[in-house]
């Protein structure tokens, strides 16, 4: 068997080959990247223990990356660039959340073939170590969240969130702050 087909897949496509998944990482199935058009030599890298799980998509356009550090867990969100997100080690995104450059989440067009690779594309949204994004939140590009910042449920996020902060709404505000332990 092909070390690009997931073992308990139910969809018969293999993996992109620019995708790494971490050592005991979990991936539900490689219809996750049903959409997904990303030419960098790495579109998608995946850390140690980290889990993508149902409902997860990598709608990344040609010149999207994605990098997910150790011990995270993604439920059913969606990640929507042409750019470069990055998310730390032991980050919780919950149930739809949405990761996108913009407000208007619009399908990539295929680049045409021959086209010159750019150099990396510049971080749209980064969030960091131990951060919680809640349910249907909406973290737009340029957003930043800070180290164990807490982002509400449907929040809509577009600026940086600074560490240990909790951020809510429509738009989105400080709201609160998480005490460092």
């Amino acid at each position: 068997m092909n070390d690009r087909y997931l073992p308990h897949d139910w969809y018969p496509q293999p993996l992109p080959a620019n995708v790494e998944l971490g050592e005991n990482s979990w991936l539900y199935s490689a219809f996750a990247f049903r959409h997904y058009q990303s030419r960098r030599p790495v579109g998608v890298r995946v850390g140690r223990k980290t889990g993508l799980y149902h409902g997860t998509f990598f709608d990344l356009g040609p010149s999207g990356e994605l990098s997910v550090g150790d011990y995270c867990t993604l439920v059913g969100a969606i990640v929507c660039s042409d750019r470069r997100i990055v998310i730390g080690d032991y980050v919780f995104v919950a149930h739809e959340v949405v990761l996108a450059d913009s407000a208007c989440a619009v399908p990539h067009q295929r680049p045409e073939e021959g086209t010159e690779q750019q150099a990396s594309p510049s971080i749209s949204i980064e969030i960091a170590d131990n951060a919680w994004i809640g349910a249907r939140a909406i973290v737009l590009g340029g957003a930043r969240i800070g180290e164990g910042a807490i982002v509400g449920a449907a929040a809509v996020i577009d600026f940086e969130v600074p560490p240990y902060s909790i951020a809510a709404g429509n738009p989105a505000r400080i709201v609160g702050s998480v005490r460092k332990s």
